[in-house]
């Protein structure tokens, strides 16, 4: 019997053993610590002035000015903290379209800064652009109480105020020097990171851990996301009167129309591949058979093999005519394909970074939850090429893509002590 109890003992002790080493044990916050903590409260009303003063420079994805200016506030602030800094070339990507809807997108360059250091080597990235153009009816900052309001608040323009001050709390702690740091500011994340991704994928392999600021939700990090890709469909017909020759048209319309029913139907709830064509134009006029239409499409997959597979599939159906019986071969679609982010798949290096971050919250008061998400991020880039990464370090916020997008004014501060925590001690193992 004493046998048995020890032995009973002997097994719970080691599987609380394996319990606690799946999660990292952080020691209390230290005074050095605290110190970065207090400094960054002191200057809650200083981050927010910053964010409204960047929310209110437009930075839409195509607008270079914007881009531009509000990349400018961050390379003088960051050279302040004795990064050397540069610009890495965007890069015009023309597509498929129809004519006289000529379509490209014109990415405008984006902001590298590094500062060389001892210890770990800390890639830090974020996005400068919003989804909200010029003519958007969403354009200023606005603030009630502890709710702030404005294109870009939450996603992520709160989430780069996080990151500097974070670095700033480490400067005034005489601490920057402890690791190598590279800043990478993109300037095209919302359009898929066309031009940006060969950059951050080239700077992944060259360190040690990633952080990516993106909006850390309703208190909650992301702990694995889908896969992301894209298509722009042109179909040509044949152009006809709808009264007179109607019977002479091959309309462009009626083929996508079919396609769009193909494309649609690949959504699998149980699997999670999603397909959405959202964007749809074509015609010249009510009383002419469309000779051309086009549609955007995306695609969201958990797993890569999904991809490709989607991928494929895609080629099938534009390169199959559904909406008249004799191919005549005067129906022709051409088409633009990119999966433009890999499914961001956890590894145990990731898995221990994103513990040992919410470990730290804790110490700090903040109560982090972990979600899983369609949504993409940088992130999945970098951790596609083995850098582990956590990609929701940002402000506390929600209704991205949306005129709802509000944010927590006092999680500035806090993540932003998070962020300086979590550094620090990253640089220290």
């Amino acid at each position: 019997m004493n046998t048995l109890r020890l032995t009973c003992s002997v097994l719970a002790l080691n599987l609380s053993l394996a319990a606690l080493a799946q999660e990292p044990v952080e020691p209390a916050i230290n005074a050095e610590e605290q110190e970065m903590v207090v400094w960054l409260d002191e200057r809650e009303e200083e981050m927010l002035a910053l964010l409204e003063r960047i929310t209110n420079m437009n930075s839409g994805s195509l607008n270079s000015a914007g881009l531009d200016a509000v990349a400018a506030v961050f390379d003088e602030e960051l050279r302040g903290l004795g990064f050397s800094t540069s610009r890495l070339p965007g890069e015009l990507i023309e597509m498929p379209s129809c004519p006289g809807s000529e379509y490209s997108v014109d990415l405008a360059d984006h902001l590298l800064a590094r500062r060389p250091g001892n210890g770990s080597r800390l890639l830090l990235m974020g996005h400068i652009d919003t989804v909200f153009p010029p003519d958007s009816p969403f354009q200023t900052f606005r603030r009630e109480g502890d709710t702030i309001y404005g294109p870009g608040v939450a996603d992520m323009k709160g989430g780069l105020v996080v990151m500097l001050y974070a670095l700033k709390a480490l400067a005034a702690a005489d601490a920057l020097d402890e690791a190598a740091f590279t800043v990478l500011l993109n300037s095209d994340e919302e359009m898929g990171s066309l031009s940006s991704r060969k950059y951050l994928e080239e700077e992944a392999l060259n360190h040690d851990w990633g952080l990516v600021y993106e909006s850390s939700g309703i208190d909650t990090m992301t702990r694995q996301r889908k896969g992301i890709g894209q298509a722009r469909l042109v179909v040509t017909g044949r152009a006809a009167h709808s009264g007179g020759a109607h019977e002479q048209g091959l309309s462009a319309i009626k083929e996508l129309a079919y396609k769009i029913v193909q494309i649609e139907n690949m959504t699998n709830y149980e699997t999670g591949l999603t397909v959405n064509v959202g964007v749809v134009n074509g015609g010249e006029a009510r009383n002419t058979i469309s000779p051309c239409a086009e549609a955007l499409i995306d695609l969201r997959y958990p797993q890569p093999e999904q991809g490709v597979a989607a991928v494929e599939l895609w080629r099938e159906i534009f390169e199959r005519v559904y909406s008249y019986p004799v191919d005549s071969g005067e129906i022709t679609t051409e088409s633009y394909i990119n999966l433009h982010r890999p499914p961001k798949i956890p590894t145990p290096e990731s898995d221990y970074l994103l513990d040992k971050t919410i470990a730290i919250g804790r110490l700090l008061g903040q109560d982090i939850g972990i979600v899983d998400s369609g949504g993409g991020t940088d992130g999945s880039l970098t951790q596609g090429v083995g850098l582990p990464t956590i990609d929701s370090l940002g402000i506390a916020g929600s209704g991205a893509h949306s005129n709802r997008e509000e944010a927590r004014a006092s999680s500035l501060a806090e993540r932003a002590a998070l962020s300086a925590v979590l550094i620090r001690r990253l640089t220290r193992e």
